[in-house]
């Protein structure tokens, strides 16, 4: 493919030095032209201005072909990069062929179920274990003021949740105290 290529750039520059050449001899035939017109020699400026002609008919056909052989490299680049990409594409073919036989689907698929699994009970140890904690560090103030926030909401929405909680008196439902607290964790930390 490059040998063509470098065939076709020689053909190409041959004729770009072939139609420079006709250009140097078409001035000159055009000064010799001028010169025997102001001799007054027709028959020889007639020859010159046939031979004129000729020059520039040759010169169009430099340029036709040289379009030629300039198309047909562009043809040629195109062609090798479609190679190019063709070899690229089987390439990547064989390469992914060996992937797909190395890789377990199964085995993967079997990873991420169990990965799955794992992580929701996980996720239900550490509910469990916040839970727990929260049990134990809540006391009957706490759950009041729980309580009785959650009736507030519901009393602004309209219903009466007073029958599913249990009544607090509203000396319970007062703020804790630090000290009352600091009581509370030193008892979790002698049990």
């Amino acid at each position: 493919m490059k040998e063509y290529q470098q065939d076709l750039r020689k053909s190409v520059r041959s004729m770009d030095r072939e139609d420079l050449k006709a250009a140097t001899q078409e001035k000159n035939i055009i000064s010799n032209m001028q010169k025997l017109a102001k001799e007054q020699r027709l028959d020889l400026c007639k020859v010159k201005a046939k031979e004129l002609i000729r020059l520039r008919a040759h010169r169009a056909r430099l340029m036709t072909m040289k379009g030629h052989l300039t198309t047909l490299q562009q043809q040629l680049s195109t062609v090798a990069s479609a190679k190019v990409m063709q070899e690229t594409v089987a390439k990547t073919t064989h390469l992914l062929r060996g992937l797909n036989q190395r890789l377990d689907a199964q085995g993967i698929h079997r990873m991420l179920l169990e990965f799955e699994r794992n992580s929701t009970m996980f996720q239900d140890g550490q509910e469990i274990l916040e839970d727990t904690l929260d049990g134990i560090f809540e006391t009957e103030q706490e759950q009041c003021v729980t309580d009785q926030a959650i009736s507030a909401v519901y009393q602004e929405l309209g219903f009466e949740i007073q029958s599913m909680m249990g009544k607090c008196d509203e000396a319970n439902a007062s703020s804790l105290s630090m000290e009352s607290l600091e009581e509370r964790l030193a008892r979790v930390k002698t049990s």
